[in-house]
């Protein structure tokens, strides 16, 4: 009897990780729609942005995020309107 629970507990053991895959596309389908972030707020698009994007954030001018009093960091990926060459 000891020696059939033993066998039977292997079989087990060995067929559980394949039982447990999923279809990739039935995978793909039962994850949740996300709706893509939306990045054209002033935490985005301002010339001084919170590095953590909080919501309202955003200034023309250095300073603090007043959201998490992170100093505003120079954004990057702006255009540099100036008129200097």
């Amino acid at each position: 009897m000891k020696k059939i629970s033993v066998v039977l507990s292997l079989i087990v053991i060995c067929i559980l990780p394949y039982s447990c895959k999923q279809n990739p596309e039935t995978k793909e389908a039962e994850r949740p729609i996300m709706k893509k972030q939306e990045i054209t707020g002033p935490e985005y698009t301002s010339k001084y942005i919170c590095p953590m994007h909080c919501e309202g954030s955003g200034s023309d001018h250095p300073g603090k995020c007043p959201v998490c009093h992170m100093d505003y960091e120079l954004n990057e990926s702006i255009k540099n309107d100036s008129t200097d060459h």
